[in-house]
């Protein structure tokens, strides 16, 4: 395991509990539920929380929520400072629960007259900094990766922002002289011996956040200030000003960058009313947990969405016997984003008395997409991904392409590939690599959809063509049924004539044009066809043939011109022995047809593909003047 502990491995409150935290938060709050007093009797007047108490109610609902999710791993200390800094717990996994530091709180008491501050408190923040934790004791610091980083959180109030920049600056020297007294006292202290005290640790990186509270109305010259590193990277600070009446939202959003957390919204849970028990009403309840829950939805979503709740829809129950042990994946720990709330509270006490719950991805064309489960085991909440489909939900068709479009996939021609293509165990060296090599050759050259290929739309036109040209090697009797079929193809176009009736509906077409088209796209297809695949002799010799096919289906239109074609490709010497009539005016070998560079070197010579120009023939050993009349009569002009 790595040596590098996380920042967040330990945090730390200073809450200010100095005389100004003893002023209202001027945010009053109603507290008179009872509207029918009567005639006669004075309403109650609305209250206002303090500041030190809206300080206090926001660091411990940030710890309930790192303590509720991480109940090891994550460390979090109270610093209360004032004259003397008030430590209320240790890193001791005992004292890291909030009945400890609630009871801590009570004995520290409320805002009294006196002096004191804030820097008293922060100093002594980060001499805890340097205090080892149980889990940092049990590994040596003296490793190379060892790194001791944590986490300050200050609640204070400053004038402005000197005054923020000076508590920054203190609190930077504190760390250093802490760090030099740490690394002077380490190399006296014996890591053999199992009773030695926990030397103090040097603290490589703390995050100091700021976080500057006023009264609701007050007006403030402190400003908010993004991270900036200070001492050569050492620390980092972080100013946030705050109304006191938005303090615990604020620490709610923090905690989960903190720790990498995010929430959900269960929307849609069907509860009984108090005052009617025989209606209900949905209600939506927030929770957190690891942002890894929602993993598969956040692949889709843009960096605004994914800073927002994911909405997921309550799902009604199928009873008890669920549970999270119906999840097969990964499990996180779950706590309600507000613990005090009614719908919260409710959805709490369903899970812990054993049922389950099923949540949904709200779709607006209808259907339903179970995403995830909700469930309690060993007295904890947890979530759980369901992979994006259950049994519930219907397997999605191979023909559904984006937004539930019907696509012109070609289906049928992808399972026989599969039949063709099934992965055997077998034995012997390279075995592997020649099933890859199989299916790399299959696929070399195989159009998706229907609308994008028209040789094997053809059906039997192409056959046994586009079949045989895929295999390794071909025999004499397969070079010649492919030919045969490029022949046929040749005789057909001679007579303006196209197989549509072996295409789909939507690519038949009527007029000479589109014909013409269409013959262009299929010797194209087929020439790519046979380049992809000619690696073989046999191969190349079909895509000799094909060149002169399309080196001519172009010329003229009549039919001796086309009947010339096919007689001097039946004819030519890379034909087998039979084909063609036979006559001695093809035999003289007067038909050039392309060869490569190894047919040229073995075979015979060739006569000249054609006679020579004759400008150069007349021209002997001068250069040739091309197009003589033209300068001829310009001399004539002047």
């Amino acid at each position: 395991m790595n040596s590098l502990f996380p920042v967040n491995h330990k945090t730390i409150f200073v809450l200010d509990h100095t005389p100004y935290f003893g002023i209202s938060s001027e945010y009053p709050i109603d507290f008179d539920v009872s509207k029918g007093r009567g005639t006669g009797q004075v309403p109650l007047p609305p209250i206002c929380k303090s500041l030190w108490t809206c300080s206090v109610e926001a660091a411990v609902e940030y710890c309930r929520i790192v303590w509720d999710l991480f109940p090891e791993s994550k460390l979090v200390k109270f610093v209360v400072s004032d004259s003397v800094a008030h430590i209320l717990n240790t890193w001791a996994a005992l004292q890291q629960n909030l009945t400890h530091v609630l009871n801590g709180l009570c004995l520290v008491g409320p805002v009294r007259r006196g002096a004191g501050g804030d820097v008293v408190g922060l100093c002594a923040a980060i001499e805890a900094l340097g205090e080892a934790s149980p889990e940092q004791i049990s590994r040596t610091s003296t490793d190379r990766h060892f790194q001791n980083r944590g986490r300050i959180i200050c609640i204070t109030s400053a004038r402005d922002d000197d005054s923020i920049r000076s508590l920054a600056e203190i609190a930077l020297n504190t760390l250093i002289q802490q760090n030099k007294k740490a690394s002077i006292v380490q190399p006296n202290s014996s890591r053999d011996s199992p009773n030695a005290t926990p030397q103090l640790l040097v603290t490589h990186y703390c995050h100091l956040i700021i976080i500057n509270v006023t009264p609701e109305k007050a007006e403030t010259r402190v400003n908010n200030q993004q991270l900036t590193e200070m001492g050569g990277g050492l620390m980092g600070v972080e100013v946030i000003v705050s109304r006191a009446s938005a303090l615990a939202s604020l620490l709610g959003r923090l905690v989960l960058p903190h720790y990498k957390l995010s929430t959900t919204t269960v929307t849609g849970i069907p509860m009984k009313e108090e005052q009617n028990a025989s209606s209900s009403a949905n209600y939506d309840v927030e929770i957190v947990h690891s942002i890894d829950a929602h993993a598969g939805l956040r692949a889709s979503q843009t960096a605004a969405e994914a800073a927002e709740s994911v909405v997921l829809r309550w799902w009604t129950p199928r009873g008890a016997e669920g549970g999270a042990g119906g999840c097969t994946g990964p499990l996180w720990r779950v706590t309600p984003a507000d613990v005090a709330s009614r719908p919260s509270a409710c959805l709490v006490n369903f899970l812990l008395n054993g049922r389950s719950v099923t949540l949904e991805v709200p779709r607006k064309g209808g259907g339903r997409s179970a995403s995830h489960v909700l469930a309690a085991q060993g007295g904890e909440l947890w979530i759980g991904a369901l992979g994006g489909r259950t049994t519930y939900d219907d397997p999605p068709a191979l023909s559904e392409g984006a937004g539930g479009r019907v696509t012109d996939y070609r289906i049928k021609e992808f399972g026989a590939l599969m039949q063709q293509n099934k992965l055997h165990p077998l034995r012997g060296a390279g075995s592997n690599a020649r099933a890859r090599s199989r299916l790399q050759r299959h696929t070399t050259y195989w159009p998706l959809t229907i609308s994008s290929t028209l040789i094997f739309n053809l059906g039997s036109v192409m056959e046994p063509l586009t079949r045989l040209v895929v295999q390794e090697s071909l025999t004499d009797e397969e070079v010649d049924q492919c030919r045969s079929v490029l022949l046929s193809l040749l005789s057909m176009e001679s007579r303006h004539e196209f197989p549509a009736a072996q295409l789909p509906s939507n690519l038949r077409g009527k007029s000479s044009g589109r014909r013409e088209e269409q013959w262009r796209q299929v010797w194209g297809e087929l020439e790519a066809l046979l380049r992809a695949y000619s690696n073989s002799s046999a191969h190349r010799t079909l895509l000799r043939v094909l060149l002169e096919c399309r080196a001519h289906n172009n010329h003229g239109a009549d039919g001796e011109s086309r009947a010339t074609v096919i007689r001097a490709t039946t004819d030519s010497p890379l034909s087998p022995v039979g084909a063609g009539n036979g006559s001695a005016s093809s035999a003289s070998g007067d038909v050039w047809a392309p060869r490569n560079v190894l047919d040229a070197l073995l075979g015979a010579p060739r006569p000249a593909r054609r006679l020579d120009f004759a400008g150069r023939m007349a021209a002997g050993n001068r250069v040739a003047i091309l197009y003589p009349q033209l300068q001829q009569d310009v001399e004539t002009q002047h």
